[in-house]
């Protein structure tokens, strides 16, 4: 992964790098540990908590001399235009219901010739239990559910990575180019630790039991009945519960689970240059 976004990125010594809607600074301090310490690295967020908890782990990590944190909103970022040579975000797009007016907001404080790039969900997630056809159809029915009604209820686009050019473009950036991050998950893959593979899926398995009644909401508004997403959470959860009380099963499970990051780039048109595309 390093190689990925070290290839493109490009970062430099140097350099002026801004990470919006930076949330603890997690990617933030990511980008700083790329450039070998020689930039200087802003993060952005709306909220108060996650720019004390970055500075905190900013400090732990031993970045500080590299990384600063700066309170401000997406669509009103509190920097002079032309500052970055790079502005970028993680996961943050999918999140709002105006993503064009956050790119254009990053595109401006960004100097001509300077990158814009953004980290986001695609369409290219895969579950799929070769053992439980039926309950990997269902999961796929929930989870385009889930999309419809989070669009439906918000107006937001959770699975935003194939958009991103076109938003790109319509904010006025040229010269896109794009990369995949691939993750997959599979328990019988042995160059996972089992303890790992464990605490993946206690992880998982808290989070999903924090969400599912919230997440009812836009699976129904997406056109599922509750009793197909009832019978989904209970599937969910007795079939990770069972692989979590048996680590012979754990480690002989098919299931295969994988999602995608679009990493986009476009760039910021210097002055004098035509922003026409040939």
């Amino acid at each position: 992964m390093n190689q990925l976004y070290e290839s493109f990125l490009d970062l430099r010594s140097g350099q002026k790098v801004v990470d919006v809607g930076c949330g603890p600074g997690d990617f933030t301090r990511y980008l700083a540990r790329l450039s070998g310490g020689n930039s200087k690295i802003l993060g952005i967020d709306s909220n108060p908590k996650s720019i004390k908890a970055g500075i905190a782990d900013t400090k732990k990590a031993d970045l500080s001399h590299v990384v600063s944190y700066k309170l401000g909103d997406a669509y009103k970022i509190p920097i002079d235009d032309d500052y970055a040579d790079l502005t970028c975000c993680r996961t943050l797009l999918m999140h709002l219901d105006d993503p064009l007016k956050a790119v254009r907001e990053m595109a401006r404080i960004t100097k001509p010739g300077g990158h814009v790039v953004a980290v986001e969900q695609g369409k290219m997630g895969i579950y799929y239990d070769p053992n439980d056809k039926r309950f990997s159809r269902l999961s796929d029915q929930v989870w385009e559910a889930q999309l419809r009604g989070i669009r439906k209820l918000e107006g937001k686009e959770f699975r935003i990575g194939e958009k991103l050019p076109g938003i790109f473009q319509e904010a006025g950036l040229v010269d896109m180019k794009a990369e995949i991050q691939n993750n997959v998950y599979l328990a019988s893959d042995p160059r996972q630790p089992l303890n790992d593979v464990k605490e993946e899926l206690r992880f998982y398995l808290a989070f999903f039991k924090e969400r599912m009644e919230q997440d009812r909401k836009y699976q129904v508004a997406g056109g599922l009945s509750n009793a197909k997403v009832s019978e989904y959470n209970k599937g969910y959860m007795s079939k990770t519960e069972a692989l979590l009380a048996d680590d012979q099963k754990l480690r002989r499970d098919p299931t295969i689970i994988t999602d995608a990051l679009y990493i986009v780039s476009g760039r910021k048109p210097r002055l004098l240059e035509t922003k026409s595309v040939t």
